[in-house]
């Protein structure tokens, strides 16, 4: 399930989906399995709704987070830019910043929620990430990718 949700999210925001249909399509191309059900509560679950774009045509898209937490957070792309390293161990996620950006990293992944996350704790340049019981790294790493750009190229080991 874990790399399922992760999938979803980075398929929503990278494809013009229009159906469920093309969703479980493009899901298994990548050898996830789904059913419609499981894709709905999914799909519920990670608030993605149907929108309409310039040719009228409707198509999935991740939800917009609040406007008002966002401007007391960094704004995305300098989140990224404050990161300086992503580790993964176990069921731990450890994220460093730049001396005092830890809480306002920390508020803005909790602000996008994801169903495995289970928190944050964050000091003065380093964030902890909570993980739920057999999460994938790569799924979570792709959630972030979402919102932080660049996360990725500070992933080590």
């Amino acid at each position: 399930m874990n790399n399922r949700i992760g999938l979803i999210q980075e398929l929503v925001r990278t494809h013009n989906i229009r159906s469920q249909e093309e969703l479980i399509g493009l899901l298994a191309q990548r050898g996830v399995q789904a059913t419609q059900a499981t894709l709905s509560r999914d799909l519920r679950k990670l608030h993605i709704s149907k929108q309409h774009d310039a040719a009228g045509q409707y198509h999935y898209v991740l939800p917009e987070p609040s406007r008002s937490a966002q401007a007391i957070l960094l704004s995305e792309s300098r989140a990224g830019e404050s990161i300086v390293s992503l580790c993964f161990s176990g069921q731990m996620g450890v994220i460093k910043t730049l001396p005092g950006c830890a809480n306002m990293v920390g508020a803005l992944v909790d602000e996008h929620e994801h169903p495995d996350l289970m928190g944050t704790l964050a000091g003065e340049n380093t964030l902890l990430l909570a993980l739920r019981e057999g999460t994938s790294h790569a799924g979570l790493l792709s959630f972030l990718e979402g919102f932080i750009p660049g996360i990725r190229n500070r992933l080590t080991e």
